[in-house]
């Protein structure tokens, strides 16, 4: 029996000093581990509603661009409409200063109003449209067919007018 007391006692003192000595820094050990993972879970936590956020505000901008771009590409076809009557409106009147003038200078007042209409037009164009053109023809191939068979329609609809007069 004396054993069995001398052990008992032995692990009372070994249980004392782990409860003394051991636990409380295992405790605090514990507890700073533990708000370590509250910590990163409520920055997880924000971090993800701060992607959430973003990415709202994202989509937002996103549609606020593509609103703005339809926008812009419909205020460059009206601008591109109006740029081409007022052109239309001064070919017709150059047409008639020449009928004027006689047959002789028909052919030089026309090569002058084509040589004429094709810088304004690509100047205008340029100008009043490149954001549209540029988007729309990046590929300079494309772009050249595009100014070439503008030009021709121009040129076209110049000669429609002379068919009669000859």
């Amino acid at each position: 029996m004396g054993i069995f007391i001398g052990q008992l006692i032995g692990f009372a003192v070994i249980a004392f000093v782990v409860y003394r000595y051991i636990v409380p820094p295992l405790r605090k050990l514990m507890n700073k581990q533990q708000e370590t993972v509250r910590t990163q879970i409520a920055e997880s936590e924000q971090a993800s509603a701060k992607l959430a956020d973003a990415e709202r505000k994202h989509a937002d901008a996103v549609e606020e661009a593509r609103t703005e771009a339809a926008r812009i590409r419909e205020d460059a076809r009206a601008d591109s409409q109006r740029i081409s009557e007022q052109l239309r409106e001064q070919a017709d009147a150059e047409v008639e200063r020449i009928k004027a003038h006689g047959a002789e200078q028909l052919t030089l007042q026309r090569a002058q109003l084509v040589r004429h209409l094709r810088s304004d037009l690509g100047a205008t164009a340029v100008g009043e449209a490149g954001d549209q053109v540029r988007q729309r023809l990046s590929d300079p191939k494309a772009q050249a067919a595009s100014v070439d068979s503008f030009l021709s329609e121009l040129e076209s609809m110049a000669g429609k007018p002379n068919q009669g007069v000859s």
